[in-house]
Order: structure tokens, then C-alpha cells, then sequence
């Protein structure tokens, strides 16, 4: 009788620990987590001892040791800041779909940043992470962290427009789905080579990119947009290398404002569109080869772009990259006039593609790439060099003899042609 009531008051002291909240009050003075004299339950916190941990204190507390729990979250007034750090992983397992294991519910717009390592791993389902209250709260995982996808994660916002800052790194293979409503920004400082999830966006979703020139932002499988009125913008330059995929009827932006130069396919499942917005400074928005209809399906779609400029937006190497049908889905600035793809793969208007006839590569008369930054070089010496620019204009007529170089200097950064004794012609980019 007495083993029964001794194993009975275990069960109830257990569901009581479970049920209630484990506040860090730091009693013990040294910030630590693995301290239980840190905590209201005296007990460090894990996934059986306690249902959620809360953060009253302004304090930044450190976890010293490797942790998983179910549920983090600051308090409904907190008015300020609160941080999390540590060298050790904080892992996340709420055992349960769609459950909020990271909350943000002060009602003062105050950020919950995470400077160390977190991981989620819930073989649930989806993990999401959450601003409640108020209208400005953000969740950061600042610089330096690393935020590890072990399993699937969503951000979330109830009825705000919350936002979440990504400063760090992103690790694993789970997915990051961006919710409704929220917006989501990729700081300078992000760096996510080797993250192998996908990116779903649904409906309102927006993701602002500010990685850094050259860091990595994504160069994993796909965006996938799942809801309508998606966006992402592209603030650094060869950050991103992915294939796109609208599904449905939706509507997605994609806004380049730097230059990305292995982007990969585009794929539509019905008769969605695809909004591509090209800053004037852009010179090289690079596609590749789009015409295999098992990998890149348009079905009915719409690649609709807003800022076209000739001789910037690429698929593949050559002019075969796109099927005339695909080229027939592609509107222009709203524009009427047909679009092709010249022999190396540049979106052109079809009617330009009369008016130069290209050399072949085996004929080729510049040393230089296609990419020149003060003066063209040439294999051999030549006579009478004229660059023109994509409307035909002359930029520059030397009829000199024997030229081994010819400055470029005065132009500005863009797409030119090359005309070698008025007939052959190659292209260049000046930088």
C-alpha cells in the first residue's frame, strides 16, 4: 500500500513539475543554466521536468550545457531585450505539430535574440517560431549563432506582421517555411553555405536579403511558393543559386537588385506567376538552361518582368535554352514586342537579332572574357574596331591599324558589342 502511494505522489509531483513554468531567476547569481539554483522549479530544465521555460529577467543567461526543452519564451510585459547565449546547443523538441517552441508574447516590441547554438529537432512535425503580442517583437538569431534545421521550422505571427532576423548561420536539412504575414531579413552577416532545406513562402510572406557580396544566402533545392503575394529581395550580390517553383496560382516577386549569376531553373505547377524585378544597376541575372520541360515545367504560367533590359537576363549559354513556347510566356515591362534569346543566351528583343551577325566562338578576336573593365585586348592585331551599344548606337569608331587594345574607359557598366571591319561581332560587359 505504502509503494502504491509513494509511486502515486511521483506521478503527481511529476505532472505538477510538467504543468507549471521553470522561470529563470538566476538565485544562484552565475547565469548559468546548468545551475538548477538558477531556476523557480530547482531543477535545469528539460522535456520531462517542465513544460516551458520562461526569461523574466533582463539578464543575458548562458547555456553551458547541451539542453532540450520544450518551449521558450519571454514574459507578456517584458519591456526590454532579452538574450540567450552560451557555447552549448539549445535544442527544441516540442513533440508536437505545429507548436510554438519559440514565443515572443511581450506586448512592448521588443526582440527575443539568440546569440548561440539552437537546434529543432521535432519528429512531430512542424516547429514554429512566434511574435504574439506585439506589432514589432522580433525573434533574432544574431551574429554568430548557428540556428540548426534538424527537422521543419515555420515562423509565424498570428494577425501581425512580425518579424525575424537571421544573422547567423543556418544548418541541417529541415526546411524554413516563411508564414503568412511575417517578414523575414537575412542580415550582412548571414552565412548559410551547406544548408540543405527548402524554402517555402506562404501567403503575404516576405523575405528581405542583405547577405553580404559573395556570402552565401541559399544555394540549396528551391523556393517553393505555397501562398500568393510572396516576395524575396535580393540585396547582395551572388548570394543565391536555386531553382524556383510557383505553385498554383499564386504570385510570387522576385526583386534582383545586385547581380546573380547561377541562378537555376524556373518551374510553374499551373498558371502562376513569376514577378521578376530587375534594379537598372543589374547587368548579369543569370538562369540555366530552362528548355527541359521534366525538369522546368511552365505548364501555364507567367514570368512577368518589370525593369527588362537587353542583354541581361540570361538562360544557359546559347539560344536554345528556352522553348518558343516558354519564350511566349515571358511579358516584358507590359510590352508587345516579342522576346528572344540570342547565341549566348541573353533575353534580347526578337527584333534585334537581325540587325548583327555573330562570330563564332572558334573565331573569337578578343583575349579578354566577355567581362572587360578599361580596355578590350585582342588575340591578334585589328583594323577598324567600332563598339555599339544594345540599340545600335556607335560608342566608339577606330579605324587605326594594327590595334592590340582599344580603351573602353568612358563607357558606363553594361552590355556592348564588339564590330570587327564592320561584320563579325562579339559581346562584352564593361564593369
Amino acid at each position: 500500500m505504502k509503494i502504491k502511494i509513494f509511486t502515486l505522489a511521483c506521478l503527481i509531483c511529476s505532472t505538477f513539475l510538467f504543468a507549471q513554468n521553470n522561470d529563470f531567476n538566476n538565485g544562484g547569481g552565475d547565469l548559468l543554466w546548468s545551475n538548477s539554483a538558477n531556476w523557480t522549479l530547482g531543477v535545469v530544465p528539460n522535456t520531462t521536468n517542465t513544460g516551458q521555460v520562461r526569461l523574466p529577467l533582463l539578464v543575458e543567461s548562458l547555456v553551458d550545457t547541451d539542453i532540450t526543452i520544450k518551449k521558450i519564451q519571454n514574459l507578456f510585459g517584458t519591456s526590454g531585450n532579452v538574450f540567450v547565449a552560451g557555447d552549448a546547443t539549445l535544442i527544441l523538441n516540442p513533440d508536437t505539430a505545429n507548436f510554438a517552441a519559440i514565443d515572443n508574447v511581450s506586448n512592448n516590441d521588443v526582440t527575443l535574440s539568440f546569440k548561440g547554438n539552437v537546434e529543432i529537432n521535432n519528429p512531430a512535425g512542424f516547429t514554429l517560431i512566434k511574435n504574439t503580442n506585439g506589432a514589432s517583437n522580433n525573434i533574432e538569431f544574431a551574429d554568430g549563432s548557428t540556428l540548426t534545421l534538424t527537422t521543419n521550422l515555420s515562423t509565424t505571427g498570428g494577425s501581425n506582421n512580425a518579424g525575424f532576423s537571421f544573422n547567423g548561420s543556418l544548418a541541417g536539412d529541415g526546411n524554413l517555411r516563411f508564414g503568412a504575414n511575417t517578414t523575414s531579413t537575412f542580415g550582412s552577416t548571414s552565412s548559410n553555405d551547406g544548408y540543405l532545406g527548402e524554402l517555402p513562402f506562404l501567403t503575404n510572406s516576405a523575405v528581405i536579403v542583405n547577405t553580404a557580396d559573395n556570402n552565401v544566402f541559399y544555394n540549396g533545392l528551391k523556393l517553393q511558393v505555397n501562398g500568393n503575394n510572396a516576395s524575396i529581395e535580393i540585396n547582395g550580390e551572388n548570394v543565391i543559386a536555386c531553382n524556383i517553383v510557383v505553385g498554383g496560382s499564386n504570385s510570387f516577386t522576385f526583386a534582383a537588385n545586385k547581380n546573380q549569376s547561377s541562378m537555376n531553373t524556373i518551374a510553374f505547377s499551373a498558371d502562376g506567376t513569376l514577378n521578376l524585378v530587375v534594379d537598372a544597376s543589374v547587368t548579369n541575372l543569370s538562369f540555366a538552361d530552362n528548355s527541359d520541360s521534366e525538369i522546368s515545367n511552365w505548364n501555364a504560367g507567367t514570368l512577368n518582368i518589370t525593369g527588362y533590359q537587353e542583354g541581361v537576363i540570361r538562360f544557359g549559354t546559347d539560344n536554345s535554352a528556352l522553348t518558343a513556347d516558354q519564350l511566349s510566356q515571358i511579358v516584358a515591362d507590359n510590352d508587345d514586342e516579342a522576346v528572344a534569346l540570342d547565341q549566348d543566351g541573353f533575353l534580347v528583343n526578337e527584333s534585334s537579332l537581325s540587325n548583327v551577325n555573330f562570330e563564332s566562338n572558334m573565331n573569337k578576336r578578343m583575349l579578354n572574357s566577355t567581362i572587360a573593365t578599361n580596355q578590350l585586348s585582342f588575340i591578334t592585331p585589328q583594323n577598324s574596331v567600332k563598339i555599339i551599344d544594345i540599340n545600335g548606337r556607335v560608342l566608339v569608331n577606330n579605324d587605326s591599324n594594327n590595334q592590340t587594345v582599344l580603351s573602353i574607359e568612358s563607357l558606363s557598366p553594361g552590355h556592348y558589342f564588339a564590330v570587327f571591319e564592320g561584320k563579325n561581332v562579339e559581346r562584352f560587359i564593361k564593369k
